[in-house]
């Protein structure tokens, strides 16, 4: 045999060869989508939560959603005239700003508390209203105790 007939171009390629290059790209191609999909939704799904103060100012250049934890301003909260929607104002320990919101929804007693730290998500209207969409508070549990001895909050 000469060399010439070793490099025949009519010679195909092993078909182990091409089939395993298929894999190997199909391969890499599911591994980057994965990844991309994980860190998309990822990226989606977390929300970086700020005080009542950082939130009034990143409100005023932006219309995103944003997460806010703050505490309930005493007095401050009311309910519509169906029930449904409620009207508080949350402020922060450290500073004297307050922020008001409105939640349309189902709002438990134990929600009503001086104490309870609330975690709102949500959008400021072009009233200045914080409008949220989840309302939830920090530890429910320690207030529970108060509330079965009667103590009432709203």
């Amino acid at each position: 045999m000469d060399k010439k007939s070793n490099n025949n171009p009519n010679q195909s390629a092993p078909k182990f060869v091409t089939s395993r290059f298929k894999i190997i790209i199909a391969f890499l191609a599911i591994t980057i989508s994965v990844v991309y999909l994980v860190i998309a939704s990822f990226s989606s799904a977390t929300t970086n939560y700020l005080s009542v103060e950082d939130a009034l100012n990143e409100t005023a250049n932006s219309k995103s959603s944003l997460g806010i934890i703050g505490k309930l301003v005493p007095n401050s909260f009311r309910r519509s005239a169906d029930g449904l929607t409620a009207y508080f104002s949350i402020t922060d320990e450290s500073s004297e700003q307050q922020m008001s919101v409105s939640y349309s929804g189902e709002i438990g007693e134990i929600f009503f508390n001086e104490n309870a730290e609330i975690i709102i998500q949500g959008s400021m209207d072009e009233n200045g209203i914080f409008k949220t969409d989840t309302l939830s508070i920090r530890c429910p549990s320690k207030y529970v105790d108060s509330l079965e001895n009667g103590e009432d909050y709203s």
